[in-house]
């Protein structure tokens, strides 16, 4: 492949996800995003629960929320052809189906649905850590792979 993001499976870590999103990526430190796992096709990032980024009576700011799924579903594009920087945001659409309004942290899963050559397509679904089995929110982003 002479161009773009190399598909085959690429071990990646977490310390070296969150080493490239300390040097690379300074809204994620700003915002307390970290990588919490990544497997083939998928990552999970985490949100550390911050009153600075809540609306009155705690409810998490959207943005908090549409920078997690990108965050995740950028993570996610490592798994194959490891970490480089090679794939930008097309698209982010997110739909906010309840308050995340817990008062505790938020957990985003990405998972690549397609990859294509120039193209890669994601779902992410958002939670509250003290409720996994209830949506917050759901993201779907479609990422280009720069040449």
């Amino acid at each position: 492949m002479a161009r773009g993001m190399d598909t085959t499976a690429a071990e990646v870590t977490v310390a070296e996800v969150n080493a490239f999103a300390a040097e690379q990526l300074p809204f994620c430190a700003g915002l307390g995003l970290t990588c919490e796992s990544v497997a083939l096709d998928e990552a999970v990032v985490r949100w550390l629960f911050d009153r600075r980024w809540t609306r009155p009576v705690d409810f998490v700011c959207g943005p908090v929320m549409m920078a997690m799924a990108d965050a995740a579903v950028y993570f996610a594009c490592f798994t194959r052809g490891g970490v480089v920087a090679l794939a930008l945001t097309n698209e982010l659409k997110t739909t906010f189906l309840r308050p995340a309004a817990g008062g505790g942290d938020l957990l985003c899963r990405a998972r690549i649905l397609k990859r294509g050559r120039k193209v890669i397509y994601a779902l992410a679904d958002i939670v509250e850590e003290a409720s996994p089995d209830r949506l917050v929110a759901q993201a779907t982003a479609t990422y280009v792979v720069a040449p």
